[in-house]
């Protein structure tokens, strides 16, 4: 016979979660970005050609349409101006949204036995290598040797 009372908010200690144990394991899903979202987004960051002065230029469209907002804050539009600085107060709080990290999997090695985590490694130091170096110290001929 238990020792305690079972009853509302007290379930039986066999059907209790475990000490340290958390109740919703895998945890919640992550969200996806919505199509809406995604579309706007591909839409707003696709270069189009403008012509500024008579010169053909190549900009995107979010960045034409600040342009375009900055020129009516300038020429006095009121409201202009102060969407202008309400984008600067974000940005600067926020920071660069347009950003976007590049995941890189499957790198081809430089040089024979060179695993991608090696290669990963090397590029984060920024250290290059030359194919040519490898080759020649492999036994190899370039094109140049053997002329």
């Amino acid at each position: 016979m238990p020792n305690y009372e079972v009853g509302y908010k007290k379930p039986p200690a066999s059907s209790r979660f475990r000490p340290g144990a958390s109740g919703n394991p895998k945890g919640r899903r992550k969200r996806k970005p919505s199509a809406l979202a995604e579309l706007i987004h591909k839409v707003l960051s696709t270069p189009i050609p403008y012509r500024e002065r008579g010169r053909l230029k190549m900009a995107t469209r979010h960045e034409l349409s600040i342009r375009k907002l900055i020129g009516n804050a300038i020429k006095g539009d009121l409201a202009a101006a102060q969407l202008v600085l309400k984008i600067r107060a974000h940005g600067l709080r926020y920071g660069e949204p347009g950003v976007e990290r590049l995941l890189i999997h499957d790198w081809l090695p430089d040089f024979p036995g060179q695993t991608g985590d090696q290669k990963t490694r090397e590029f984060k130091r920024g250290i290059g290598v030359d194919p040519i170096e490898w080759w020649q110290s492999a036994g190899g001929q370039t094109d140049t040797q053997r002329r």
